[in-house]
């Protein structure tokens, strides 16, 4: 077998559990903080790969009796660094993103009660719908490019189908504003059909994916294309000018990728 087929392989609903009881133990033991420990275990649950698994407490202080839990054993992980990814560069990217998308919630402070969620982090997004949901009785928008702070969200004015609503959503929803130019053609998407713990975990992933391991800005776009609804992520560094985007279902299959170029 070579030496990064484990790597490959499909994972297992035991094998999400089992990461998920290691996140549980590096929460408790204070490794991860309570908006770490939401995202990581959302991500772990939609995980496809050992490797997605692995990614997500590669950089954990694991217990001796809990090692036993580790989706890919130490060896067969250091020769998959030595293949030529370097575990130093898998997690930049990850704590590079980690740190941008929590950055909004208050910095050193972010796990603060009365700070608002990060709108791009799994309990920021699932929050944004059930907003939506809460105050026009569904979920339904023409677009919705959402940031790590905010999001604009772009609705059909009820009974006006050649109007939108351009909605900003702070930490809740702000009072639309009526404009003229939506074509009565558009197809909106339904928010509410949104894998939130798949899309976040295939976000988690992106630094690498895309090969752009320090993004500073962060994006997503939500709205309807040529294979149904569709989520496009956008990640730049605007220092090393590499910016990548990739293209996904509402339920997280990955339809396209633009990595950004050598």
């Amino acid at each position: 077998m070579p030496s990064n087929s484990a790597l490959r392989l499909r994972a297992r609903d035991t094998d999400r559990v089992d990461v998920c009881g290691l996140l549980d133990s590096a929460h408790d033991d204070g490794q991860l903080s309570d908006f770490e420990h939401r995202d990581r275990t959302n991500a772990a649950m939609a995980a496809r790969t050992l490797s997605e698994l692995d990614a997500l407490v590669s950089d954990l202080q694991i217990a001796d009796e809990l090692k036993g839990s580790l989706p890919v054993r130490p060896a067969v992980r250091d020769r998959r660094w030595n293949a030529g990814l370097t575990a130093a560069v898998a997690l930049a990217a990850v704590v590079a993103l980690g740190a941008l998308l929590f950055s909004a919630i208050g910095g050193d402070d972010a796990d603060a009660p009365d700070r608002p969620e990060n709108v791009l982090s799994a309990p920021g997004l699932a929050r944004m719908v059930d907003d939506l949901r809460a105050e026009y009785g569904d979920a339904m928008v023409d677009e919705a490019t959402i940031y790590p702070e905010y999001a604009l969200i772009q609705r059909a004015e009820p009974g006006a189908p050649g109007m939108y609503q351009g909605i900003d959503y702070r930490d809740g929803l702000e009072e639309p504003d009526s404009r003229t130019g939506r074509d009565p053609k558009t197809v909106p998407v339904d928010l509410a059909r949104l894998d939130v713990a798949k899309v976040v975990g295939l976000l988690l992933g992106a630094p690498q994916t895309l090969g752009v391991a320090e993004p500073d800005s962060v994006h997503m776009s939500l709205e309807s294309g040529d294979q149904g609804p569709e989520v496009s992520m956008y990640l730049s560094d605007g220092r090393a000018g590499r910016s990548g985007h990739l293209t996904a279902g509402f339920d997280g299959e990955v339809f396209a990728i633009h990595p950004a170029e050598d």
